[in-house]
């Protein structure tokens, strides 16, 4: 009887503990949301309707003397027309000491991140197997072309999954080395 009472409490802490993350979790993305529709109406404009692909590579050092702005893939329809398939990312420009730059009026360029999986396995029984990675794309604002790119990898899915999975995949790209790859990318 014991068992059991440990048992359902520890499933509820359990639940109470993922509400609060997703909870949490939703709730930037939200302030995410309203910091990009509150970014300089020029850089909006400039990148309104614009996937990354759409900017040709044109492979060159990066001179922005730290004046760029993070974003991550995303989409924002509803809001603005053109529609925005990026996000402010609030947390990151704040590691990287370049929310000071917000709303973004007088910046050079954009770090772009965009997530890809990528299928590396099959699990026997069915399901297929993922490992996410990240690029880093350095869009310069006055060129209008990607400097640079970079790739940062996430964990190998793991080795076996439970029955009536339909696959898995492994961990994001750990944040300390998007920090750490921008920071070297931009020089600062």
């Amino acid at each position: 009887m014991k068992k059991i009472i440990i048992i359902g409490i520890a499933l509820v802490v359990t639940i109470i503990a993922i509400f609060l993350g997703f909870s949490w979790w939703t709730k930037g993305l939200e302030a995410d949301r309203a910091l990009t529709l509150q970014l300089s109406p020029a850089l909006l404009k400039q990148l309104g309707g614009k996937e990354i692909y759409d900017f040709p590579c044109n492979p060159a050092p990066i001179q922005w003397d730290g004046k760029y702005l993070q974003v991550d893939y995303g989409a924002i329809f509803e809001e603005i027309n053109p529609p925005l398939n990026f996000v402010y990312n609030k947390k990151r420009n704040e590691k990287l000491n370049t929310d000071r730059f917000f709303p973004g009026d007088d910046i050079k360029g954009i770090v772009w991140l965009i997530i890809i999986p990528k299928e590396v396995g099959e699990y026997i029984g069915g399901g297929r197997a993922f490992q996410n990675y990240y690029v880093l794309n350095y869009l310069d604002l006055t060129q209008e072309t990607i400097l640079a790119r970079d790739t940062i990898w996430g964990g190998m899915p793991p080795k076996t999954i439970g029955g009536g999975s339909m696959g898995a995949v492994g961990e994001l790209p750990k944040e300390e080395e998007v920090i750490r790859a921008i920071q070297l990318r931009t020089g600062n």
